[in-house]
């Protein structure tokens, strides 16, 4: 994966999706329509080559994967190495 070609807007729409495991509430708080998180959303898993979150009966369930990426994308959110306008 080449990193440099990340668009970063992806890494806080990551962070959106796994605090709220559903498309519409994710989009909501991160001020996107439901369809730029749908987006977003395809564009994370042609990036992680996985699924990251699946129907499931209440809502959406993390894959595995999702799960171990869930700390890094936190920890580079928190950190300060993306400017202040990202956050």
């Amino acid at each position: 994966m080449n990193v440099t070609s990340i668009d970063l807007n992806l890494l806080i729409a990551f962070d959106a999706l796994m605090n709220h495991r559903n498309v519409t509430l994710a989009a909501r708080e991160i001020g996107l329509s439901q369809p730029a998180m749908s987006n977003a959303l395809s564009r994370l898993r042609d990036l992680f080559s996985d699924q990251l979150l699946v129907r499931s009966g209440r809502g959406m369930s993390p894959t595995p994967r999702t799960l171990e990426a869930q700390g890094t994308v936190r920890e580079a959110l928190a950190s300060g190495l993306l400017p202040v306008w990202w956050t």
